[in-house]
């Protein structure tokens, strides 16, 4: 292959957009890779009990989805590839370029736990239907405050098994262009905020 193929079909891939996962149903049980730096990172315990969090949820409704086994990764994390799609994604309802640095990951889900500032978010699919989840740091507001990191992350994973924000500021999946942000997750007792009524109604219809 040439050089100048090469880098033709780099740009097709730096420049293949994003598409959000709202409403889009897994077709399988996504294998689950958390990647830090830290091996020792709180994060991935939090990780850990979200996924709890949602295969309960889907037991009590019946459903036979599961979210699949979670593989803990201590590695790079793209920080300038996380921030970038972060930016691009807040305030956009259309695709946005995906960084080659966030495709070709380990999971089907891959959930990055950052050390940089951003907007955490659930990201887009990939060609191969793959999707990541950023987390951004646990030592920027609001995430230093008890409870808010274990919400935000299992609010992200909500948006990556298809559901959207709602403007319930008592409820996990509140959030733009409702007012609610995530200092509203915060608690002294370690605990999961509920879904509504509908976003169960439509995780059932997604997944029988």
């Amino acid at each position: 292959m040439t050089r100048r193929l090469c880098l033709a079909l780099l740009a097709l891939l730096a420049a293949v957009p994003a598409h959000a996962q709202l409403g889009m149903a897994w077709q399988r049980t996504p294998a689950i890779a958390v990647v830090s730096t830290d091996a020792n990172d709180p994060r991935y315990a939090l990780v850990d009990e979200a996924v709890a969090f949602w295969n309960r949820t889907f037991q009590e409704m019946d459903s036979g989805f599961r979210l699949g086994p979670v593989v803990r990764h201590v590695g790079r994390v793209p920080e300038e590839g996380l921030r970038s799609l972060s930016d691009a994604m807040v305030g956009r309802g259309r695709p946005v370029p995906v960084p080659t640095s966030l495709r070709g990951l380990p999971g089907d889900l891959t959930i990055f736990l950052a050390d940089s500032e951003f907007i955490s978010f659930s990201g887009p699919f990939d060609p191969d239907g793959k999707r990541v989840v950023g987390i951004k740091s646990g030592s920027s507001w609001p995430l230093t405050l008890p409870n808010v990191s274990r919400n935000v992350i299992a609010h992200e994973i909500g948006h990556a098994i298809g559901l959207g924000h709602n403007s319930d500021a008592t409820k996990l999946m509140c959030g733009r262009p409702a007012p609610c942000r995530p200092d509203a997750f915060q608690s002294a007792e370690p605990r999961f905020f509920p879904l509504t009524e509908d976003e169960k109604r439509r995780l059932r219809a997604m997944y029988p």
